[in-house]
Order: C-alpha cells, then structure tokens, then sequence
C-alpha cells in the first residue's frame, strides 16, 4: 500500500480513500505535501492542519466548476465539483465533531455532491426516507436503460459515509447492469450529522425502510434486492438479511464479527489519548453511539456481534477481505463463513499482498475489491458480466 503518512495510519487511509472516491493524484499530494511535517504532532494540531489544506484544494476546485458552468460545459464543471465535494468530505472527515466547522464543511460537500452527479449526467435520484423519528437519505444510482433492475443497499462503515461508497463502486455497478441505493443509515453520514442518530444492534430496521420505498420505484426488481456492507458496515448487512426476508443476498467487504480485537486499542487510547494518530476514535466513537465517554460508547457499540445470528442466513454471502488488513483479522472472516452453515452459497475471497487490494477494505485498490464484488452479485442476480 502507497503510504503517504508511514507513522499516521489514519491519515494514509483517508489519502488511499481520497484517489478511491475520485481524486487526482497530483491534486491529493498538493493537499498533503504540507502536512509531512506535522503527521506527528498533537492530534488536534495536526487536524486542524489536515482541515484547512483539503478544503483550499476543494474551494480551488470549486471556484474552477463555477467558469466551466459559466460557459457551459457542464462535464468538465460536473468532474471538478465532484472532486470538490469529495475533497471536502475527506478534510471533514478528521474534523472535531464539536467544531461547527465541520458540519458547514459538510453541508457544502453535500451540495457539490448533488451538483456533481446531475451536471456529470449520473442516473441518480437522492431518496429519503422517514425513520424513527429522524429522516434517512440515500443515492439510488441506476444503470442505463429501462429495468427493473437488480439492486443492492450499501451500508456504511464505522466512519464512511454514502458519497464515499459512491465513489467506491457506483461505476462498477452500473455497468453490470446493477443499480445500488448509498444510503447513510443510522448512526452514518447525514442520520448522525442531521439528525443524531446512532449505530443500532437492529441493521435491518434501517433497511426495511428503505425496502419499502425500492419495491415502489419502477426502476427496482423488488424481487432481486440484496446488501452489502464495507467495514462495520460487514456487521450491519449480514444481520440485515436475516432478519429482512426482501434481502436476496449479502456481500461485505471486511468482515464485522464483533468488536472484541479493538478492545485492547481502544482501552490503550483511553489510558494514553495522546497516542491518537489521524482519526480522533474517542471523539469518533462518541457521536456515533451518542455518549459522553469513550468507554461507554465502545461498549455500546460492542453490542453489534454476529454470534448466534449467521446461522440464521438464508441467502446466498460472499465475504472479500484483504490479506493484509489491520483492522479486522482474517478469523472473523473464516469464522462468519463458518457460521453460515444454511446459506446456499458462502464464498470467500482474500485479496493477497502479491495481488494488491489487500488492505482494509481494500482501499489500496478498491477497484478490484468492487469488480470481484459486483461479478459475483451479476453472477448470483443475473446481471451484466461482459459487455452485451
């Protein structure tokens, strides 16, 4: 893996996520040249730093997708704002979720963002749905022609968010003839930001909703509707299609068993919160679950565990994990497709080093991470997996 930051891991994720979501080489490491010297210090110093060099590359950009739409050009405008938005959500990204920058950051990348897929000509429709109270949203992206197509649910991960699996995977499966609804469930994205909801044990209740809208849209084959889930994301989406019977299959990228092998990271960043390197977890953790301490959220968040409940999967699962991931180790994803023992197809693929997209999530090379994914769910719903 290219790592930019060796001695920030966080930082180096969010650079490799950065050219996965859409960015430019020489643009990205225009936003990190400056911030070599300080990778190393104090967390909050450093991201500060980190904010303020990405989003002047994306206001740049900004202000370069305002002359090209003033004459016009509405690819060219559309590509640039694209890179805005996202460079915007990346500096946003290691933002101090009590800073209210970080949220005005938000808002505008989400703006970019709308502007982006309409000027670039995307078959996308943002969707929203009532929740609990709060109100979820997500893109449905559609391939092109008439449909009803295939189409699958994107849950995010601990940290990501609907325009980040977007840029991920939205190419690879439209063209499969794939559609796939981003959406940011709770405790994710705008529901967290918007509405301060919180990472559930019950994934599924954010999925019927959003069900029960798909099965109304005439683009959608009610009948082939799956999941899939990156990260923590790998938790949700399993658990989802057990108990949402409309879920067809799953995929995750990663494995979520459960949370038990963060516990000595996370109690070491307790005792010693100067050790924090790029993403802040304490104060990450603690909005996501809605505390006020860092032990209190992890322990919440540690409710969310797949013991007992693969058995229960029904649906055809494939699991692709990196080799090479640090975050999650290879057992969860050995012992998730054990578990599986009534699904009718459990596959698992593990990306190598030698191969490439052998990182968490494979960020280092997302795109053969979704093009496995995507061949296997056109495998599996019948969609596209050569060109007709």
């Amino acid at each position: 893996m290219f790592e930019y930051f060796p001695s920030n891991p966080g930082w180096t994720q969010s650079v490799a996520a950065a050219l996965s979501m859409g960015g430019e080489l020489s643009e990205v490491h225009e936003a990190c040249k400056p911030l070599v010297p300080i990778a190393e210090a104090p967390i909050a110093v450093a991201n500060e730093a980190w904010f303020q060099s990405w989003l002047s590359i994306s206001g740049r950009l900004e202000a370069q997708g305002d002359e090209l739409l003033a004459k016009g050009w509405e690819f060219s405008a559309g590509a640039r704002y694209y890179r805005a938005a996202q460079y915007g959500f990346v500096a946003e990204r290691h933002g101090n979720w009590k800073d209210p920058r970080k949220l005005s950051a938000y808002d505008r990348a989400i703006a970019l963002f709308a502007k982006a897929v309409k000027l670039l000509g995307h078959r996308t429709e943002r969707i929203e749905v009532p929740f609990e109270g709060a109100t979820l949203a997500g893109y449905l992206r559609l391939p092109e022609g008439e449909g009803p197509f295939p189409t699958v649910i994107q849950f995010n991960g601990f940290d990501s968010i609907k325009e980040m699996t977007y840029g991920f995977a939205g190419e690879e499966a439209v063209k499969r003839g794939i559609a796939v609804l981003f959406m940011d469930q709770d405790g994710t994205g705008e529901s967290v930001r918007y509405h301060g909801t919180v990472k559930p044990v019950a994934s599924e209740k954010a999925a019927s909703a959003f069900i029960d809208r798909l099965e109304q849209h005439p683009a959608v084959d009610k009948d082939r509707i799956g999941a899939i889930g990156c990260s923590m994301g790998a938790y949700d989406a399993p658990r989802a299609a057990v108990f949402e019977p409309r879920l067809k299959l799953v995929v995750t990228y990663a494995a979520c068993y459960n949370l038990e092998p963060l516990r000595p990271a996370v109690e070491e960043l307790i005792a010693h919160p100067e050790r924090h390197r790029g993403m802040d977890w304490e104060d990450q953790m603690k909005a996501v679950m809605g505390k006020d301490d860092f032990h209190d959220a992890f322990e919440a968040l540690s409710k969310r565990t797949l013991e007992g409940i693969l058995p229960g999967l029904k649906v055809p699962f494939l699991i692709v994990q990196g080799e090479n991931d640090r975050l999650v180790p290879r057992w969860m994803a050995d012992r998730s497709i054990a578990e599986a023992v009534n699904s009718p197809r459990a596959d698992l693929k593990i990306f190598t080093i030698a191969e490439g997209s052998s990182e968490h999530c494979g960020v280092d090379l997302i795109a053969s991470h979704s093009q496995y994914m995507f061949d296997w769910i056109a495998e599996v719903f019948g969609g596209q997996i050569k060109p007709a």
